[in-house]
């Protein structure tokens, strides 16, 4: 059976160059076609060849599709570059046009395609050919710079900053130690009761434990304490302690009771009840023994009268 070939031409425009023309190749099921260079070939240097068998770089199936796309709208025209529109490409490889411009991108980035504004061609400097790992290495470095860098301004900003706070801590324990020394003097400096008020009209100083539980008492019964009022107590406990009642009796009388005022009758009739301090009640009943010596001394001299005698 002799070799056979079709070709299929279409027809050309006048107004566009032949070497912009794209010629589709279609091919029938189970049919037979030979490429023979009577019908077109194009002259290739064969170190482009031999890169293009065994390239530097890893290339794809459809990137290999472009760059004989690229071959045949250049060298076959005898031209380094040519204006190729992503269509007249997608014509050519069957590659959708959306596709063809990242693969393009992706080529120029290996430095397989070259550009020269909107001209597009092969990169005969097949020594030029890099994998695009080797830029991502070159970017990884430059970033590694740049973190070392960014790491050592971060360590020295993190270095002021903790002086910064250490200085801010150092002078906040400053000023809370100055508020607590003025606090603890305001509290110390504060008067008690004893020390604010006069108690010169009172016959004697309470003992201080007896007087804060008085202070406390009338706190918790919101009793105010004022000059006035201490001033009222000392005619009052005056009057008592002439009585033989002490100054300390009488308040522990009050904290007992829970009186806010005080009088003298109110303690001497709850003395005939149930209040009867020792030193009081040995002196009232010391007053009794006087006078029933004093009645049996008036009454002597009378007779004592016998059982059969009338007075």
């Amino acid at each position: 059976m002799a070799n056979l070939a079709e070709i299929y031409k279409f027809p050309v425009s006048q107004d566009e160059p032949a070497c912009n023309q794209v010629v589709r190749h279609e091919h029938k099921d189970g049919g037979y076609v030979k490429a023979d260079i009577e019908n077109g070939y194009d002259r290739l240097a064969q170190k482009l060849t031999d890169t293009l068998a065994n390239p530097p770089v890893k290339l794809s199936a459809r990137e290999y599709q472009i760059i004989f796309a690229v071959i045949g709208k250049t060298f076959r025209w005898q031209k380094k570059a040519d204006w190729i529109t992503n269509t007249q490409l997608s014509d050519l490889t069957g590659i959708d046009s959306t596709n063809i411009g990242k693969i393009i991108k992706g080529l120029v980035s290996k430095k397989v395609l070259i550009r020269d504004g909107k001209n597009t061609g092969i990169n005969p400097v097949v020594s030029d050919w890099v994998e695009i790992e080797t830029s991502q290495k070159q970017l990884k470095t430059s970033q590694k710079r740049l973190v070392k860098s960014d790491s050592k301004t971060s360590q020295k900003r993190l270095a002021d900053s903790s002086k910064t706070t250490k200085k801010l801590v150092e002078n906040d324990c400053h000023i809370r130690k100055e508020t607590n020394t003025k606090d603890n003097n305001k509290k110390s400096t504060k008067k008690s009761p004893l020390e604010l008020f006069d108690f010169s009209l009172w016959p004697q100083m309470p003992s201080p434990q007896i007087f804060d539980d008085w202070v406390a008492m009338r706190k918790a019964k919101k009793a105010s304490l004022s000059q006035t009022v201490i001033n009222t107590f000392g005619n009052q406990l005056t009057i008592a302690f002439d009585n033989g009642i002490s100054v300390d009796d009488c308040l522990s009388e009050c904290i007992t009771r829970n009186w806010q005022g005080f009088k003298y009758n109110w303690i001497a009739n709850s003395n005939q009840n149930s209040y009867a301090p020792s030193h009081f009640s040995q002196r009232q009943n010391g007053n009794v023994g006087d006078q029933l010596a004093a009645l049996q001394q008036s009454v002597a001299h009378i007779p004592t009268p016998h059982d059969d005698e009338v007075l």
